[in-house]
């Protein structure tokens, strides 16, 4: 009994150990030979450090070939997470050095999600002092790094902040957003304008090269056995501005608010494009300070805020030329039909008045673009109707964003019938509400770029050329040009004597005896135009001038806006003549 009870006790002891060995064995198998290239590129890591190169950025050039936009080389501080992840003493002298507590650099480590191999980006921009003590302290800094990352530099005089924008980390919800995964954590993106439009384009492509390290983290020798993977830098930008039309705009305006854009009308580039207030764009080429972004956000004057294509206005007297458009081509009236302003329309229980309180007279549609007279068009709007008003402000891209290459560009708002009644109730809105519309006030809103691609319409009689600021890109290493493809866009439905007929009246606006942009008049260039003086709840009118050049090559339109600026023609007009000036006397 006794001897049957120990065979069956070495019987168990003999299963239990072969299953045992059975599974160990298989396991062994399992790590050193089935998953053998997995485990064996984990334990590299620990040995093999994968140091990034980081490409340089692509440059930003005017349309002569100067740099607009230029780097500089600065150094940013990393930490391995994996090796210092219990090395206190590591963190705390780094933390003299570079001036950030050792709490916060752990907080940035353990928010890091990547591998704990990838270097995690500490402090961007040290000064000399930092690296030098960092260098010094090399043996007592294991899993501590600095690299090279180019830093924007602005050598023109050009400062154009909303046309560039900048350059920061890139956030937390960016990276989540990036689906593509074109980014890691400390990488720097384009924030606003060119940058961000073109961040793809000009960041270029990362490089790695390969050392071994020993147990301490610290670099032992290249690793000859995996090649260098050299960066590719970005590639550059061609813009279409022309930098001394920009310094100069940038400099007619520093003290307004509003901005002005010039346009080629044979192509659609972008000759100058400014908004004040501004900024310095050398703010953003270092880390920015918490109070000083709040200081900026809160600003009165916004100075974030591109005027040129994220806000939008009431366009006044520049709208005229539309509601003459839809008249004329509907056959609402011909240009010889006359009206008669005294200074002000009654309509229901409402007076309705014209800038001119004493009265223009009898006008035929000429007179009344050239003097801009609101009862003129008070008439001719009850006339035409809203339906076909917002039909031809559509046709004419009012209301349509112009695609240019910035950032946020805001469509505006273009009234029609449904829209009235969705906001009013259907059928309860009033008549009146069109003879607001009739002189560009009311409940529209556009984009000053929009009265720029207004004015370019009528220049080429109902041809569109897409706006945009990048003429070409360029690759650095090939040289190679990959040029803005232009799309040209013609305008349906308005006839070539429609055209001419309100082209003949932006001429007299200028050229007559009463215009009311005489201010552009010049013995050697014709130009045409329509000044516009919007009224504004919140403060002073704001001041349009748009137009363009009829006989020199490049033909030029143009858009001026001086916010709670006047009028018109005292304060828009004036600049807009000083813009034609400097770009054909250049």
């Amino acid at each position: 009994m006794e001897y049957d009870t120990l065979i069956k006790r070495r019987l168990i002891f003999t299963v239990a150990f072969s299953l045992s060995f059975f599974i160990l064995m298989t396991r062994f198998f399992y790590l050193q030979i089935y998953k053998q290239d997995k485990y064996i590129r984990e334990s590299e890591k620990n040995r093999i450090r994968e140091v990034m190169l980081q490409p340089t950025r692509g440059l930003i050039y005017d349309c002569d070939g100067e740099i607009l936009v230029d780097n500089i080389p600065s150094y940013s501080v990393y930490a391995i997470p994996f090796e210092v992840q219990n090395a206190d003493t590591v963190l705390e002298l780094l933390s003299e050095i570079i001036d950030i507590p050792m709490i916060e650099m752990k907080s940035i480590i353990a928010k890091h999600k990547g591998s704990l191999f990838s270097p995690v980006k500490l402090k961007r921009m040290i000064n000399f002092d930092m690296l030098s003590k960092i260098e010094e302290s090399r043996l007592e800094l294991p899993g501590i790094i600095y690299d090279i990352e180019p830093r924007r530099f602005y050598p023109s005089v050009v400062r154009a902040p909303h046309l560039f924008g900048y350059l920061g980390e890139i956030s937390t919800k960016e990276l989540e957003d990036d689906a593509g995964r074109k980014y890691q954590p400390g990488d720097i993106i384009g924030k606003k304008g060119l940058e961000r439009v073109y961040d793809e384009q000009l960041k270029g492509v990362r490089g790695y090269r390969y050392i071994e390290v020993d147990a301490l983290g610290r670099e032992v020798r290249s690793l000859n056995s995996r090649p260098e993977i050299l960066p590719i830098p970005g590639k550059n930008l061609h813009l279409s501005i022309d930098k001394k039309l920009q310094s100069f705009l940038e400099s007619r305006m520093d003290s307004l608010r509003g901005g002005a854009v010039v346009v080629d009308c044979d192509n659609g580039e972008i000759l100058a494009l400014v908004s004040k207030p501004d900024y310095d764009p050398e703010m953003f080429t270092k880390p920015i300070t918490q109070d000083l972004w709040d200081r900026l956000l809160n600003d009165p004057d916004k100075p974030l805020y591109d005027r040129m294509v994220q806000s939008i206005y009431p366009p006044g007297s520049t709208y005229k030329l539309v509601l003459a458009t839809a008249a004329l081509e509907t056959g609402t009236i011909d240009q010889h039909w006359r009206s008669t302003c005294f200074g002000t329309y009654r309509f229901g229980r409402r007076n309705f008045d014209c800038w001119k309180l004493e009265g223009h007279g009898e006008l035929d549609l000429l007179g009344a673009i050239e003097q801009s007279c609101n009862v003129y068009f008070y008439k001719l709007g009850l006339r035409l109707g809203l339906d076909y008003w917002s039909e031809f402000s559509t046709r004419l891209r009012m209301g349509i964003k112009t695609d240019i290459d910035l950032y946020e560009e805001n469509s505006g708002i273009i009234p029609s019938t449904s829209y009235f009644d969705m906001k009013y109730g259907q059928g309860k809105w009033s008549k009146g509400l069109v003879l607001n519309l009739a002189v560009g006030q009311g409940d529209m809103l556009i984009t000053p770029l929009q009265l720029a691609a207004l004015a370019m319409i009528m220049a080429n009689k109902g041809v569109y050329h897409p706006f945009h600021l990048v003429r070409y890109i360029e690759d650095p290493i090939d040289m190679s040009r990959h040029y803005t493809a232009i799309d040209s866009i013609q305008i349906s439905g308005i006839s070539k004597p429609t055209y001419d007929i309100v082209r003949q009246g932006m001429y007299g606006v200028v050229n007559g005896a009463n215009g009311t942009a005489r201010v552009c008049r010049f013995t050697d260039i014709e130009v045409a135009g329509k000044t516009g003086t919007a009224q504004n709840p919140h403060g002073e009118p704001h001041a349009w001038f748009i137009g363009f050049v009829l006989n020199r090559n490049p033909k030029i339109a143009f858009c001026v806006l001086v916010e709670n600026g006047g009028s018109g023609s005292a304060d828009a007009a004036p600049i807009a003549r000083d813009i034609i000036r400097t770009f054909y006397t250049k």
